[in-house]
């Protein structure tokens, strides 16, 4: 088999290569940074990864989040290797479905040990793990009562398994069933309190369901439990805000900041969940950072010149739509909002203008079209529209 070796010193990586050789892994191959191990794993053949939790620019647990996102690479065994271990980082690590680790410093027979007992758990798996597996793939195929056959088996196997109960209430909530998904969720948190993806599950039914004071503690406690997840810690500070708890939204979404700087991907988010509580000069801020730390990505410009017109600061919105059309030349929405921007600031040429480039890259985009109607008729009665006259 061959295994990928992850470390940003090459000392390291060299004595865990020679471990490993020495235990008779003859095929290994190192890489000294995360984006270097990704390109590695995507051109195909690595069979394991063995993965240092602290690097620059991508830390081991965001090499196997990326891992577990892809299809073709999700059930490849991950060993982390760390130096220190807190129960933030193991919850963090444990919810990327990590397949074990090891504290350095730590003895070639530690490393061997640990790998082969990864290595037997996938040849070797139980039954509750082989009916898991089938439940879930069956879940994401949309086969939703084949996915509760085999929870079924798995309880019978094991009515006290907090895994089985969280999957059980995963595949009732998708069938609709939720006052029952909420009762497998609480059950296996009676069976493993800090099984936090049940409390991401149980708050998210409860806020469908109305109950949003209970899914706003329910994600208090998770993020308590596990606050190295952006996911996390943005649908908690979202929740905040809509309970219009401002400050502590602020607070948490400090935190997220501080535990992933300069992630632009958390920057949006954030800002996405500013604009819809209306709170436009938030969002502007996180906005401006996302398109900072990557300007490559149009609809954070879209999203920023959002934020900017609401704040009546029509220029900048619309520098903004242009850059954004820089990188999405035919998308018609920018045309729109652009559009929107210059009626607003009373450019009604200019409007007329961005809106007909709308229209011509999407016929069938029935609010750019009526709009563009409106403002020309408007035009044609001698009257100076203005977007507040157009809207209704």
């Amino acid at each position: 088999m061959k295994i990928l070796v992850v470390d940003d010193h090459l000392k390291m990586r060299l004595t865990i290569s020679h471990m490993l050789k020495t235990a008779g892994y003859d095929d290994v191959v190192g890489a000294g940074d995360g984006d270097e191990a990704l390109r590695k794993i995507e051109t195909g053949g690595i069979d394991m990864v063995i993965c240092d939790w602290n690097m620059p620019r991508m830390k081991g647990v965001e090499v196997l989040q990326a891992i577990r996102e892809k299809d073709d690479f999700k059930e490849m065994p991950f060993l982390m290797v760390t130096a220190e271990v807190n129960e933030h980082t193991v919850m963090q690590a444990l919810e990327t479905d990590v397949d074990g680790y090891i504290i350095k410093p730590f003895k070639a027979s530690t490393l061997i040990g640990k790998l082969e007992s990864i290595l037997d758990r996938r040849k070797n798996p139980t039954t509750i793990d082989v009916l898991i597996k089938s439940g879930s793939r069956k879940l994401e195929s949309g086969d939703v009562e084949g996915a509760l056959v085999d929870f079924e088996r798995a309880l019978n196997e094991d009515e006290d398994s907090p895994r089985v109960h969280f999957f059980m209430g995963e595949a009732l909530a998708a069938k609709g069933e939720n006052t029952e998904a909420v009762n497998r969720l609480k059950r296996a948190l009676e069976l493993a309190p800090n099984y936090v993806k049940a409390y991401d599950s149980m708050a998210e039914l409860l806020k469908k369901n109305g109950n949003e004071g209970e899914a706003l503690n329910l994600l208090a406690q998770a993020v308590s439990k596990s606050p190295l997840n952006p996911d996390r810690q943005v649908a908690y500070g979202s929740a905040l805000l809509e309970a219009g708890e401002l400050e502590k939204a602020h607070d948490v979404f400090r935190a997220a900041r501080k535990h992933f700087p300069a992630n632009a991907e958390l920057e949006t988010r954030i800002g996405e969940a500013y604009l819809r509580a209306g709170l436009n000069q938030e969002a502007e801020t996180a906005f401006e950072a996302s398109t900072n730390l990557n300007p490559e990505v149009s609809h954070v410009y879209n999203q920023l010149g959002i934020a900017y017109r609401k704040q009546g600061k029509y220029k900048a919105a619309i520098d903004n739509y242009r850059k954004a059309l820089r990188v999405s030349p035919d998308d018609a929405n920018l045309y729109y909002n652009m559009g929107v921007a210059h009626l607003e600031a009373r450019e009604a040429d200019a409007s007329i203008r961005a809106l007909s480039q709308a229209v011509e890259l999407n016929p069938g985009f029935s609010e750019a079209a009526q709009l563009l109607d409106r403002i020309k008729s408007c035009m044609a009665d001698g009257a100076r529209p203005a977007y507040s006259a157009m809207s209704g």
